[in-house]
């Protein structure tokens, strides 16, 4: 868990694919802060959305409304 959340403190620019509440989206990281404890919120933006994202989500590939997440790092 430490070095994927280490990976994607740095991993702006990289690509994020899933599911919106059941609607496909894929956009691009462009903002990454930490968060209170050990997560990280992470801003992913497609041609009309921002997603406001958990690293803990990304982590298990769903939550918060989120699923069939996928992270491609740089």
């Amino acid at each position: 868990m430490n070095e994927f959340m280490n990976n994607l403190y740095g991993a702006i620019g990289s690509e994020v694919t899933g599911y919106h509440n059941d609607v496909p989206f894929h956009g691009t990281i462009t903002y990454t802060r930490v968060k209170y404890g050990n997560d990280i919120s992470v801003h992913v933006e497609d041609d009309s959305d921002i997603y406001v994202i958990d690293g803990t989500a990304l982590l298990n590939g769903e939550g918060g409304g989120y699923s069939n997440l996928h992270v491609y790092f740089n």
